[in-house]
This record gives structure tokens, C-alpha cells and sequence, in this order.
């Protein structure tokens, strides 16, 4: 598994971001308990979801060489870590605590990006000394926010502000969300077959680029975005955004504007 470089310290691997300078790993909608959710509306998968997160996590940390040794310093967790709606359910507390028992060891802290799944998160940083929960943070040069509502970066100041062109020259500033969970579909020429791939999506958002993050959970395959609007309100001229597939071993792929794979459909 190699990473595909955005940027110096803007590293896209498997369906994470890493900031290799920070040390921080960033994932975003696991949807702990779909599969409970799943079964309450008729449809009957096998219990493997969890167990393929912690699989595809270990493969990064890995790939990352990071250990209980040398650990990160931050894992961030942007967005909708629980699946349902409404009350917390006994399957999710469940599969969030074991998840986090298995991931502290690894990291100085977990930071929980509150999303529009999520509800009262506050039961884990109860449970787990090294867990925050919060609405957004700024990490270097990316504010990192869920991406279903527009949050102001004025809450949190640039560590190091400068005016705006010169600051640009330096680093350019990014917004980096979940919520979207985009996926295109891609034909086989020789098959017909037509897969649906999980993707990193690279734009702008006003006078920033923007980074969207893929679905962290195999059982959310995602929007198909060569056929649904976008849901995020960060999400603006869609066909103009860089699209990079993400096969199911983790290899990124860099295919270009949006608007080429439609104008192919």
C-alpha cells in the first residue's frame, strides 16, 4: 500500500488521510451498528463490519509503522461513528468501546468529530481518558469538520496567522469533511459489469480547497456520484472535483475532473 501525495504533508492512503509531519491519521463515518439497523429493516448481513474496520485500520498503522512504540498523535475520527438515528443503541456502545480499546494503544488521542448521526457522544470520554468529542478542529493547515452543516473557522483561529496571499504561498489552507460518502461506478469494457468504487473527492470551497473523505465502513458503499446531487452544503460545482478511486485492497487511483467520467457515461 503506497500513499498517494496531495501535498507534502497531505498524504491520501487506503480510505484515510495522514498528516505525516502532525502524525495524524484521519477517518471519517464508520456507521457502528449498521448492521443492526440492517436486520431491523429486513435485510440480513453477516456480523463482519466491525472486524473489517479494525482489519483495514491495522493494515494502515502498519503501513504507517505506527506502534504502541511510536504511536500517532492524533486520531481523528471525522463524523458519524454510530450508524442509527435517534437513541444510542446497546450494539453500537458496544462495537464504539471495543473500537476505541483497540485503537488507544496506538494513538496519544482519539478527537471524535461530532456528526449528524452521532447524538451525545460525551458516555466515551467518560469511559476513555484519551478521547475528546468536539464539532471541528483545526490541524496545521486543514479545518477538519463532519460536512453536513457549515461551521465557521473563525471559532478556531489559524494557529499562526498571516495575510492571506502570503499565507498561501506558505501552505494553502484545506477544509476536509466526511458525510458525502462518494462513490462512482465504473464499467468493465470486457464484462459489462458496471462496480461502484469509494472515492476521495478534491475541489473548492470558496477561496479553499476542499478534501471529502470516502466512507470508512465496507457496508457503505456510498452515493454514486455520476447519478445523486451531493448532499453537503460544501459541495458546490461538483463536475470541476478530482476524482480517486479507492480499490477494495487499498490502492488509490487518480482519474481527473468529475465531468470526464460523465461526459463518458
Amino acid at each position: 500500500m503506497r500513499a498517494l501525495v496531495l501535498e507534502p504533508e497531505l498524504h491520501l492512503i487506503d480510505l484515510a488521510l495522514f498528516l505525516p509531519q502532525a502524525r495524524v491519521l484521519v477517518i471519517a463515518d464508520l456507521h457502528l451498528g449498521i448492521e443492526e439497523a440492517l436486520r431491523h429493516e429486513g435485510v440480513f448481513v453477516p456480523r463482519s463490519h466491525l472486524s473489517q474496520i479494525q482489519q483495514r485500520l491495522e493494515r494502515i498503522l502498519q503501513t504507517l509503522q505506527i506502534s504502541r512504540q511510536d504511536p500517532l498523535s492524533r486520531l481523528i475520527i471525522n463524523g458519524d461513528l454510530r450508524h442509527q438515528f435517534g437513541p444510542l443503541s446497546q450494539t453500537e456502545a458496544q462495537e464504539a468501546r471495543q473500537l476505541l480499546r483497540l485503537l488507544s494503544p496506538c494513538t496519544d488521542q482519539i478527537l471524535l468529530i461530532a456528526g449528524n448521526h452521532d447524538g451525545d457522544l460525551s458516555y466515551l470520554e467518560r469511559d476513555h481518558s484519551n478521547v475528546t468529542v468536539t464539532k471541528a478542529h483545526r490541524e496545521e493547515n486543514c479545518w477538519i469538520v463532519h460536512g453536513d452543516e457549515i461551521i465557521s473557522q473563525e471559532l478556531t483561529p489559524h494557529p499562526h496567522p498571516l495575510p492571506l496571499p502570503e499565507r498561501e504561498r506558505v501552505q494553502r489552507s484545506w477544509i476536509v469533511i466526511g458525510h458525502e460518502h462518494p462513490a462512482i461506478s465504473l464499467r468493465d469494457p470486457i464484462t459489462e459489469r458496471t462496480e461502484v468504487y469509494k472515492c476521495f473527492l478534491v475541489g473548492r470551497f470558496e477561496r479553499e480547497n476542499l478534501l471529502v473523505l470516502p466512507s470508512f465502513n465496507q457496508l457503505v458503499r456510498g452515493s454514486d456520484l455520476t447519478k445523486e446531487a451531493p448532499l453537503s452544503p460544501y459541495l458546490k460545482d461538483l463536475e470541476n472535483f478530482s476524482v480517486y478511486p479507492v480499490s477494495d485492497d487499498g490502492a488509490i487511483y487518480e482519474f481527473g475532473p468529475l465531468r470526464r467520467l460523465l461526459a463518458a457515461l
